[in-house]
């Protein structure tokens, strides 16, 4: 048996400064992944600071020293999974340190550095807090930017060794493309492009999607487009960062006390993917009414164009220091299928139901912060009138014909059913 710990640090929400939150400790037996056990504990120097903040207000509630077992990620606790890299991040990874594809989830939090993670967490093996400062790429190096992550991507020799070498230290962000961050003054912005294996213009997709959301009147992140002869990236503001304050951040798969990607032999842990069942998490945590309205928007507007990736971490809550509370994050990853007009979503529409249509999507309104069914179908009704009004425009979103023509139809045949 192997006994590895890191002390975790939090940005203080309200004046910047670090802090010891607590410490992470894994017992990892030699022989399988699955008989490790790990668990959390909130510093005494935390809770002797009065300090209130509550990392993880679903698994790790109570501000005391009871140690919380870790259920899920072979022991490793779900904020913590939060802040590691998931697919492209571990590939990177997997490369500079020669791990094995299934090296537990602990070696990937710690071999990724600090200085690119979500959320306002950190690790270190001691208890002074190292955040290490962004390195990440100017805005203008953009382009530069660009070939090397599509050689990253190919696997072939760098263009550009410094930026291969931030690539390659800062993986902490999630997702299973290729993607880093770009600085722009005090702004983030994560950079997503379309590679050598994609079937169509990903990154146009993700944001003619986006901007089709906005106009519909929900809340999105900000996005920009870059195009050129060669290249297309869409660029998504960070809502986690401004300038160098870290926010508070967690996962719809924290949340809803489910593992994504969903490892289990049974694929026991994806009956909790569920709109439902996330509503009424947000409504455990203190989110107004309006987010769960919000919720309930996002889930019919990706019914309407089709984005059957909205997996749990394709959610998330962060936390408003002036108002004191959890609030829905702004949405991003909206990316419809092309390839097939989805029949289900990944999450369900209501219990036991991921099929679209009119009675899945209505059956568990009233945890969607609603008054009454009739206050739902009024909300409905008047964004599915929204979103069909501007699919009508998807050109002023610099999309193409082919992409125009297919979501256009979709919508329309979509919102018949609905």
């Amino acid at each position: 048996m192997i006994t590895s710990s890191v002390y975790v640090h939090l940005q203080r929400p309200d004046n910047g400064e670090w802090v010891t939150v607590g410490r992470y400790t894994l017992n990892l037996a030699e022989s399988t992944i699955e008989s490790t056990q790990g668990y959390f504990q909130y510093a005494p120097s935390y809770l002797d600071a009065g300090l209130t903040w509550v990392v993880d207000p679903i698994n790790m509630p109570r501000l005391d020293t009871v140690p919380y077992l870790a259920n899920r990620y072979g022991g490793l606790s779900d904020v913590l999974r939060d802040i590691s890299p998931d697919a492209w991040g571990k590939l990177l990874i997997q490369r500079a340190f020669n791990l094995p594809s299934r090296a537990h989830e602990y070696y990937f939090l710690t071999k990724s550095s600090n200085a690119d993670r979500w959320g306002a967490l950190i690790v270190s093996k001691s208890k002074n807090p190292n955040p290490a400062v962004a390195s990440s790429p100017r805005l203008s190096r953009l382009e530069e930017l660009l070939i090397e992550l599509g050689l990253m991507a190919e696997q072939k020799p760098s263009q550009y060794p410094d930026l291969r070498k931030r690539l390659t230290k800062t993986p902490s962000l999630g997702g299973a493309r290729p993607k880093a961050t770009v600085q722009d003054g005090d702004a983030y912005w994560l950079v997503k492009p379309t590679i050598h294996t994609d079937v169509s213009n990903t990154a146009l997709l993700e944001y003619i999607a986006m901007k089709w959301a906005k106009a519909s009147g929900l809340n999105v992140a900000e996005t920009t487009l870059y195009q050129d002869d060669v290249r297309t990236a869409v660029l998504v503001k960070r809502f986690d960062r401004t300038g160098m304050q870290r926010h508070m951040v967690l996962s719809g798969a924290t949340l809803l006390q489910t593992e994504y990607p969903d490892t289990s032999a049974s694929g026991h842990n994806h009956v909790r993917w569920s709109y439902p069942l996330l509503a009424q998490a947000l409504r455990r945590i203190g989110v107004p009414e309006c987010d769960l309205n919000e919720l309930f928007g996002r889930m019919i507007f990706n019914v309407v164009c089709g984005n059957d990736d909205d997996h749990p971490r394709n959610h998330a809550v962060i936390w408003n220091e002036s108002e004191s509370k959890w609030r829905l994050s702004p949405a991003f990853d909206i990316v419809p299928n092309l390839i097939l007009k989805p029949r289900s979503l990944a999450m369900q529409l209501s219990d036991g139901r991921w099929d679209i249509g009119r009675e899945s999507l209505m059956a568990d309104w009233k945890y969607f912060g609603f008054e009454s069914i009739n206050r739902a179908n009024d909300y409905k009704s008047a964004l599915l009138k929204s979103i069909q009004y501007h699919s009508q425009y998807l050109s002023q979103f610099d999309a193409s014909d082919e992409f125009e023509n297919l979501l256009t139809l979709r919508a329309s045949e979509t919102i018949a059913l609905l």
